[in-house]
């Protein structure tokens, strides 16, 4: 009976993260077509940020949750977390796609005018391009073996979850504020927190 109540919350767990990932693209292309007018601040930019930034964080605590025994044989729990770690990509690239779009006007040049205003060095947007193509290299690995994916080197899984880890940090809550600050400490304490708990 517990088992059965394990899986069908799993279940329920996947449903809800579907359909998370796919509202906020929703709601976010219906607020590029009723206010199409280009701006940073443009709410289908915000909504999309905020919403991969959560999924990222429900992955990695699902993660870190997980024993060691679970990696073994692709437990329901690491089911449920590559799925939020897969829709947490997709509502990135889609973030991506409305910020160069919406907030930069395809122009790659205005997207290194926008990093250098904020963070002091427009090359810096290196970083951002890096950031998608780790997220997306590691989704891509864990579909394509997903037997050898938790046996990688240990030194490799903290390298790419630390630099995934130190960007979004950075994002929300150094360069954050108000309740995004707010929300970025509170996940990165409770993150933290599952992480000293596993050691």
């Amino acid at each position: 009976m517990a088992v059965s109540g394990g899986v069908q919350s799993r279940r329920l767990g996947f449903v809800v993260l579907l359909v998370a990932g796919v509202a906020t693209i929703a709601v976010a292309f219906g607020m590029m077509v009723t206010d199409p007018q280009p701006t940073l601040r443009h709410p289908a930019i915000t909504i999309t940020a905020r919403a991969f930034v959560a999924f990222w964080a429900v992955a990695a605590g699902l993660q870190l949750r997980a024993r060691s025994v679970e990696w073994a044989v692709f437990s329901p729990r690491l089911r449920l977390a590559r799925w939020a770690w897969t829709i947490g990509l997709v509502v990135h690239l889609v973030h991506v796609g409305f910020a160069f779009g919406l907030g930069h006007g395809w122009s790659h040049a205005a997207a290194v005018r926008h990093v250098e205003d904020v963070g002091g060095f427009g090359e810096g947007i290196v970083v951002n391009y890096l950031f998608a193509g780790v997220w997306a290299a590691d989704v891509v690995w864990w579909y394509l073996s997903p037997g050898g994916y938790p046996h990688r080197p240990r030194w490799m899984g903290y390298a790419v979850h630390g630099f995934l880890a130190f960007v979004l940090f950075n994002a929300t809550v150094v360069f954050g504020s108000g309740l995004v600050r707010v929300a970025g400490v509170v996940a990165f304490a409770a993150l933290a927190g599952l992480l000293w708990a596993k050691k």
